[in-house]
């Protein structure tokens, strides 16, 4: 009995071990020939290249909107055309949105397989969101159904027609299959020529701004802008820039906007107008809202379409006054002027130059005299004096803008500037009292629409050599005449 029980365990052991080895055969043959539910690793459903597509089109169950992009070749290079119900005749589309959208609904590939049990109400495929068709040239047509998207929303759930299996594939398929021709359109809208440019009209609904700008190209082919409305003053860089923004409008992307909805993307007030005034009479309208999370929604006259713009896109909108335009009074290049006279009450200075083409201030090709006295004369860290005085009366800062101002002019102005050119044009800056540390800005006795405060001609900058108003600079560069040794003289201290 003893010897029995032992041939029996090792039989035993034999079976289960032959079990075993049937089992992992049946397994793994099974696997070869069927991927398995929770299978994981990229899998390609459907690919039809570019140089193979006649055209493919979407449509949306939700919308009932059909989207077709039709595909031509030439010369090894495929060009795209939209076709869909609400395609506009003559209405340009960009390339680059139609080469994407094609790219991404003719390319499925997924990381899972959820279902070969064709059980598609579960996932939205029953009646499908999306129907993406795709012929190719050679006439074959593939069917691909998108369905609801994932829990999480990263993936949404497809089948191929003629199939059972259900696939996860990115739920930017979705996104992209829910774009009609607006989406498509052309996202650069303006395109301006600067030398086809006259001129610019900006303003703000924010703090009333309003600002026209002269257009002028320089020989090296910049344009320059000169504001003549409400003053006349030259415009800054970041006027600049923020024209030139408008004037090569590149757009995120196109949006449809309910008139219902206008107040919600600040459209029915627009805070911000553009006016591009052509050479030829034609103008462009530009409206954007306000800024909103991080976009200006806005549109162009005679455009039915809304857009989106990320701030990123734009510059200069919500500058303030005195940054979009010169910061200075009067700016004039040394080598511009030959004479400066400087009248403080009943004193006055004046500065002779004669500074070359090309040179500086201080160049040992240059003359500088104060009252007939050698200015050039310089600290020990070779800081000039006459640098210091002639700074304080090229960089005299506009304290603030104030149109409506009722100046009295019928005493002469205590203070005056008056610049003479090389060629011998005289240009006076006078300034009558506003407060008791203001004055208003006259140039050539018109008012300039400016304020200047009294620190831009007395503040003592004492170590400080570049905060010096311009009496106090003069006063400055007569210590250092009166006590140089050598050239050189060092403030106290």
């Amino acid at each position: 009995m003893k010897s029995v029980k032992n041939l029996l365990a090792p039989f035993i052991i034999l079976v289960a071990l032959i079990i075993g080895v049937v089992i992992y055969y049946a397994v793994t043959n099974a696997g070869k020939n069927k991927p398995e539910e929770t299978s994981t690793g990229v899998m390609s459903i459907v690919y039809v290249s570019p140089s193979e597509l006649s055209s493919i089109s979407v449509y949306d169950s939700a919308t009932q909107h059909t989207s077709v992009v039709k595909s031509s070749s030439s010369s090894g290079s495929v060009t795209y055309e939209y076709q869909g119900d609400d395609a506009v005749p003559g209405e340009a589309y960009s390339q680059m949105g139609l080469t994407s959208y094609v790219e991404s609904l003719t390319a499925f590939s997924c990381y899972a397989k959820v279902s070969s049990g064709g059980n598609y109400a579960e996932y939205g495929l029953d009646n499908p969101r999306f129907t993406v068709t795709i012929n190719s040239l050679n006439g074959t047509v593939t069917t691909v159904y998108i369905g609801n998207k994932s829990p999480d929303g990263q993936y949404c759930y497809v089948y191929v027609a003629g199939t059972s299996d259900i696939y996860t594939v990115s739920s930017v398929k979705y996104v992209q299959a829910e774009k009609t021709g607006i989406n498509f359109l052309e996202t650069k809208a303006l395109n301006i020529d600067y030398a086809n440019l006259d001129t610019v009209h900006f303003d703000r609904k924010t703090d009333g701004l309003s600002l026209d700008a002269k257009v002028t190209v320089t020989s090296s082919g910049f344009p320059e802008f000169e504001v003549y409305k409400p003053y006349k003053h030259a415009a800054s860089g970041y006027f600049a820039t923020m024209v030139d923004r408008i004037a090569s409008l590149e757009i995120s992307e196109y949006i449809a906007i309910e008139n219902s909805e206008l107040s919600k993307y600040g459209l029915d007030a627009p805070s911000f107008h553009f006016i591009l005034n052509m050479k030829d009479g034609q103008k462009t309208e530009l409206f954007l809202s306000r800024k909103i999370s991080g976009f200006y929604y806005g549109y162009l006259s005679g455009m039915d379409e809304y857009f989106m713009l990320s701030e990123y896109q734009l510059s200069g909108l919500e500058l303030q006054e005195l940054v979009l335009i010169e910061p200075y009074v009067c700016y004039y290049y040394a080598t511009d002027i030959s004479s400066i006279t400087f009248y403080n009450e009943d004193s006055s200075f004046n500065i002779h130059l004669e500074v070359p083409s090309g040179e500086s201030l201080i160049s040992d090709k240059s003359t500088v005299t104060v009252d007939g006295r050698n200015a050039k004369i310089s600290d020990s860290y070779g800081r000039y004096y006459c640098s210091i005085l002639y700074e304080s009366i090229a960089c005299i800062n506009i304290g603030g803008v104030e149109l409506n101002a009722d100046v009295d002019t019928s005493k002469e102005a205590g203070i005056r500037i008056e610049f003479i050119d090389n060629n011998y044009n005289i240009t006076t800056y006078s300034f009558y009292t506003r407060s008791d540390d203001s004055y208003y800005v006259f140039m050539n006795g018109e008012y300039t629409g400016f304020y200047v405060y009294s620190r831009e001609i007395f503040n003592n900058g004492g170590s400080d050599t570049y905060s010096y108003g311009c009496w106090s600079a003069y006063e400055l560069l007569n210590e250092a005449i009166a006590k140089n040794i050598n050239g050189i003289y060092d403030l106290p201290g």
